[in-house]
This record gives C-alpha cells, sequence and structure tokens, in this order.
C-alpha cells in the first residue's frame, strides 16, 4: 500500500472512530456472572439485568473462588477447621455441589503441616488442581539457604482425582521447593549465581521470609500447552511451569515437554527476584489466567496487578516469549520480555489494594473485579465500561459464562414448570454484614401471604419489609438501614405455616 493510501485509511478510521456513538462498539458479552463473597456461605448467579437468578446455600464457610462446571454443578473452596496454618485465603476443603445444593464431593487437603488455600483450576479431565502451603521448619529453612532463622510456607501444586463422595487421589504434584537457589551461603543446599538461574527461586526474595513467603493466589491451566500459570502476591510475579512431567520429574530438572523438569519455564513482574536488570511491574499481583486459545489474545497472560499504594489499579495482558517448543526464549543478563503489556486497563478510582480478577470475555471483552469494594464490570477492548454490578462487599473473583453454556442447562428455559420451586425457603441476605443496604431472598412454592419484619435484639419492631400476597416463585426485598445505629438485627419472615429468623449485621 503507497504511503499516501496508506494515510487516508488511517484518517478515515480514525473519522469513523470519531463520528460513531461508543455504544456501538461498546456491547457487553451475554451471559451469567457467578461469584461468591469473599468469606461467605453462599454463591450467586446473575444476569445481565443485575438480577440473581440462582443462589447456593452452602454449610462452610469459603467464598474465594468459585466455577460453574459443564455438568451443572458448582466447584467452590472452603475452610477447614484443623490446622494452624492461617494464613491469607486459607481454604483446606474442595467441594463440588449440584445445581440444588446437595454436596456432590467434598475433598480435604488440610493438616498441622499444610493446607489448600486461595484458588483453584478444573481441569478437563475431572481432576483440579489445588495450590498448598507445606511447612517448613526453620532448621530446614537454614539448611536451604535462608538468611535467617524462620519457618516458612512454601508453595506447592497437587492434582486431586476425585473418589467417591469424599476420596482423592494425589495424581500429580509440584513442590517449589524442589526449585530453590541461594547465594548466601556456599555451605548450605542450593547454593549458585542467582543471575545465571531464572528458573530457579532465590529463598532470599520476598518481604518477609517467614511463614506465607510466596503467598500465590492465583492459578490457571492451560490443556493445549500442558502449562500452569500462578500469581505471587508476595513475590509480586507470575511463574509457568511444566504440568507435562511426571511427579518425580516435577521434583527435578529434568523432563517433561519442555525437558526441565519442574523447573520455572518463564516469569515475569519482578527482574530483581533473579538479579536482572529492569523495573518491577507488578506490586502485588492477583488472578494470573491463560486467555483460551479461541479468544482474543489467546495464549497470553492476563493479570490483575494491584498497584499496592498507588490508589490505581491495572488489569495488564502480556504476550510470552514463547518459542515454537513451547519453551520462553531468555537472554542471559537480561529481564524476560516482553518490555510491556500488550493490553492493559486502568482508570481514576479503579483501586484494589489486595486481591482482584480479570476474565477476557468470547466477544473480546474482558471482565473485572475490583475486589475490595465488591464492584463488578466488563470493559471493551478500548476500555470503556459495557456492564457493571455493584455489589458491595468482598468478592475475590467473578466468571462469566454464556447463555450456551452447557452447565447452564437447567435455566435455559425459566418459563419451565420443572423450574419452579418445590419447597419454601425463607431468607437469605446479602451482603452481610452490610452499609447501607441488604437483600434478603426468598423462594415459595406457591402464591401465598408473606410477611418480613426487623427486630433489634431487644424485640423493638424496626420495619415491616413486606405484608402481601406473593406469587410462586423467588423474590427479593431490600432493607436499607442508613438511618440506623451498628448494630446486629433480626428479621422475621412468615408464609404459609413456615417462619424462619435470620441475623443481619450493620457496620457504618
Amino acid at each position: 500500500m503507497k504511503l499516501g493510501n496508506r494515510f487516508i485509511l488511517k484518517a478515515f478510521i480514525l473519522l469513523i472512530i470519531i463520528l460513531v456513538p461508543v455504544e456501538s462498539f461498546a456491547q457487553a458479552f451475554d451471559g451469567y456472572t457467578l461469584f461468591s463473597p469473599n468469606m461467605s456461605r453462599y454463591s450467586y448467579l446473575v444476569d445481565m439485568n443485575n438480577q440473581v437468578v440462582h443462589t447456593w446455600t452452602h454449610s462452610k464457610t469459603g467464598g474465594y473462588s468459585c466455577y460453574l462446571l459443564e455438568d451443572g454443578s458448582l466447584m467452590r473452596s472452603a475452610e477447614s477447621s484443623n490446622s494452624q496454618l492461617n494464613g491469607g485465603g486459607a481454604a483446606g476443603i474442595i467441594q463440588k455441589i449440584s445445581w440444588t445444593g446437595n454436596v456432590l464431593w467434598e475433598y480435604t487437603y488440610s493438616s498441622s503441616t499444610y493446607r489448600s488455600h486461595h484458588d483453584f483450576a478444573p481441569m478437563p479431565n475431572g481432576n483440579v488442581l489445588l495450590i498448598a502451603w507445606e511447612v517448613k521448619t526453620a532448621t530446614q529453612a537454614v539448611q536451604s539457604g535462608l538468611n535467617h532463622s524462620a519457618v516458612i510456607w512454601p508453595d506447592h501444586i497437587v492434582e486431586i482425582q476425585p473418589v467417591g463422595t469424599t476420596g482423592g487421589n494425589i495424581v500429580w504434584e509440584w513442590h517449589f521447593w524442589d526449585h530453590l537457589i541461594q547465594d548466601y551461603n556456599p555451605t548450605k543446599d542450593n547454593y549458585g549465581v542467582v543471575a545465571n538461574h531464572p528458573e530457579l527461586l532465590d529463598i532470599n526474595v520476598g518481604s518477609s521470609g517467614q511463614g506465607d513467603w510466596t503467598h500465590i493466589n492465583g492459578i490457571s491451566y492451560n490443556p493445549s500447552l500442558d502449562q500452569i500459570v500462578i500469581s505471587s502476591h508476595e513475590l509480586d510475579e507470575i511463574y509457568v511451569i511444566d504440568h507435562s512431567t511426571t511427579t518425580q520429574e516435577a521434583a527435578s530438572h529434568f523432563g517433561g515437554n519442555s525437558g526441565k523438569g519442574g523447573d520455572i519455564l518463564y516469569r515475569w513482574g519482578r527482574p530483581s527476584n533473579y538479579d536482572a536488570p529492569g523495573s518491577q511491574i507488578y506490586n502485588v499481583v492477583h488472578c494470573s489466567v491463560w486467555i483460551p486459545d479461541s479468544l482474543e489474545g489467546g495464549g497470553n497472560i492476563m493479570a490483575f496487578n494491584n498497584r499496592e499504594g498507588q490508589s490505581s489499579s491495572i488489569v495488564m495482558e502480556i504476550v510470552p516469549p514463547r518459542e515454537n517448543n513451547g519453551n520462553y526464549s531468555w537472554t542471559s543478563g537480561t529481564a524476560y520480555l516482553p518490555a510491556s503489556a500488550n493490553w492493559s486497563y486502568t482508570a481514576t478510582g479503579f483501586y484494589s489494594n489486595h486481591l482482584g480478577g480479570c476474565q477476557r470475555l468470547p466477544n473480546g471483552n474482558t471482565l473485572i473485579i475490583e475486589s475490595t469494594s465488591g464492584y463488578l464490570f466488563e470493559v471493551n477492548s478500548i476500555g470503556n465500561v459495557v456492564w457493571s454490578y455493584n455489589r458491595g462487599g468482598e468478592v475475590a473473583r467473578a466468571q462469566r459464562y454464556a447463555p450456551d453454556y452447557p452447565g447452564l442447562a437447567i435455566i435455559s428455559d425459566s418459563n419451565s414448570e420443572t423450574e419452579l420451586p418445590t419447597e419454601y425457603d425463607l431468607g437469605q441476605n446479602y451482603p452481610n454484614p452490610f452499609n447501607p443496604s441488604t437483600k434478603i431472598d426468598f423462594v415459595i412454592p406457591q402464591k401465598d401471604f408473606v410477611t418480613i419484619k426487623v427486630y433489634d435484639l431487644l424485640g423493638n419492631e424496626i420495619a415491616i419489609l413486606l405484608n402481601e400476597e406473593r406469587e410462586k416463585g423467588k423474590h427479593t426485598v431490600e432493607f436499607n438501614s442508613a438511618q440506623l445505629s451498628s448494630a446486629v438485627y433480626l428479621y422475621v419472615i412468615n408464609a404459609g405455616n413456615f417462619i424462619s429468623s435470620k441475623k443481619m449485621i450493620f457496620l457504618k
């Protein structure tokens, strides 16, 4: 194309962008958004009108991550009670819950010396990858080259094959502990030149050097590469490792498709961690995810850069320097490429100092979770917000599913008589604690007269929220308490011959 023609084409494109309303480029991706409020016992599915279309009520607290499987069941993390490892995002239990709320499978990976935490990754083969801590004593840590005496919890990953309703086989595992280096003490293990070995993790990097040392918070599996990406809050990096290894190869520096065993194949975000030149990019990072091959940016990696202390977060997509054999190029004495993000989103007021989520959608848009405020929103490729849901509270992650996703087949015909409720479910409110309002959901299996009243703990009636006949189905009533004082309140809901009382916590 001649230079003059190229200039005319660019001018024409610019004119279109100026003249055509942004909304014509900015359509939201239709579907249903799944999330669980942090530290809660509920999971919700909302439609594009921000209406809750389905709720799961759980018997165990959890909330960091949940995923809808193709069979219509929900997989979620939950808290165990038998471990002293109580770092941020502690879990210990993975559950599979039916659409109607029955626990189909519950597996515990928790003890006094290990515990799963934060995110997990359902796999195409039906297995699940868990992030977990493992305790290393101060003696073990010093012998491995730690420059001070401290108990540390390096992360590892286990792949669990579900068995029965509570069992599971560990069919693969990988440990950071097998891939360390240090240049502090030549008489201890793992001694070497850090700058020459970016495939290994320096045991003396990080801010704390004790307890939850690496603090991995996100995990994503790429089935076409058979690789895993994880993100580290404390070390401000993302890491790619080879899953094609055996467990024995994963503990070594040889084997697998990469030929490098369980060593780090690629890392990005803080070059000083491996004594390389270059600026630190991430300042606390969450939710490292592979973009699926079929989507815009397929094969790239996206993550939520919190930029702690800067009052401005940014979601970043990078193009890793992947070679044809699946390995990643690196030049000795330099930082891993790329030098900058391929795509990013930030905006005035967009900030989550910890936690955060992101998902690339089939139409090229990106779902973003500003976790600390509970604000879920979708942006198009040029950063325009095309959908938002101000949930409130803390929401660590969310996922959007297309209407034709197999796991949503049960709601494909929402008017079907078989989808209507068959029993009473009188009341659950969210968020809780709340400020300034909370919503109360209830389900009635037939047309009935319903009353909802709010009381303080002394039994004084505060408000009447509902006192009327309602059709069968699911209903939502909002309670706005902006004029009240911080306290615990009770709401009593009565329908038919059933009555239920629940607590609501209002925090100003």
